[in-house]
């Protein structure tokens, strides 16, 4: 899933039986595609930020296509016996995959932006990557020590860094406003990036948007409620708020 490395890739084997990498790689091909393709997101995010060997419009743009392969290669495996139908969109669009797929497409068809809007993306991709690694050396045995500590470093922040995600989803409508203003982005990304944040919302899978959702309106709340807060600043607030909380999803009862 996009936003938890829960592990929905094929498992590793059970036992102290150790494979090559070769039968490893050999009998989960797929998997190790995908792992290419989330490296290749980090890597060229990481140039996009910082263009020692590219420049930083090509990173950006082989970022999300790298992507664009993880999000479809991962419908592959979740959603089977697709048509050109209804149905079908909402089994692609219900699954995580299907939101980034959405995503990647929106901001590869407008000029690129900052890395900002290449965060989530990467967040999860490095997340997802450390625990392919993990079954890699669980079954192998050939990551290097200092691999393994980094890995291991990283995985122990997790929900901090899912968290970091979920904030950045929520800010990039933001900057999207401000960017259709400044006339880089069209007039219609903030709608299309509307559906892709009411997806995350309502996932099932993914509940770190909804948490950071009611965090933002907690500190809202405490902001307006604290006493230097001027009587206009609270009124934008809470009409700020107001306007949130009718746009987002109804969630069904528990």
């Amino acid at each position: 899933m996009e936003g938890a490395a829960d592990g929905n890739e094929s498992p590793a084997p059970e036992g102290n039986v150790r494979q090559s990498l070769l039968e490893y790689v050999s009998g989960k091909r797929l998997d190790a595609g995908i792992f290419l393709l989330r490296l290749s997101t980090v890597v060229h995010g990481f140039l996009a930020a910082f263009p020692l060997l590219l420049s930083p419009a090509h990173a950006y743009q082989r970022c999300l296509i790298s992507y664009v392969g993880v999000s479809a290669f991962r419908l592959s495996q979740r959603v089977t016996g697709l048509g050109l139908n209804s149905e079908s969109m909402q089994r692609i669009f219900g699954e995580d995959s299907g939101h980034y797929l959405l995503y990647c497409l929106i901001f590869a068809m407008q000029p690129p932006g900052g890395i900002v809007f290449l965060m989530p993306i990467i967040l999860f991709s490095l997340l997802h990557s450390i625990t392919y690694i993990r079954k890699l050396n669980e079954a192998t045995g050939v990551v290097p020590g200092f691999v393994q500590q980094a890995t291991a470093y990283i995985s122990a922040r997790q929900q901090q860094l899912l968290m970091a995600a979920a904030n950045t989803e929520i800010i990039i409508m933001v900057m999207i406003i401000m960017a259709v203003f400044g006339g880089t982005f069209g007039i219609f990304v903030p709608f299309m990036y509307y559906r892709f944040l009411s997806m995350r919302y309502s996932s099932q899978r993914n509940p770190y948007c909804r948490h950071a959702f009611t965090n933002m309106r907690m500190l809202a709340d405490y902001g307006c409620a604290h006493p230097s807060c001027p009587a206009l600043v609270q009124r934008a607030i809470q009409a700020v708020v107001r306007t949130v909380e009718r746009l987002a999803p109804q969630q069904p009862a528990a």
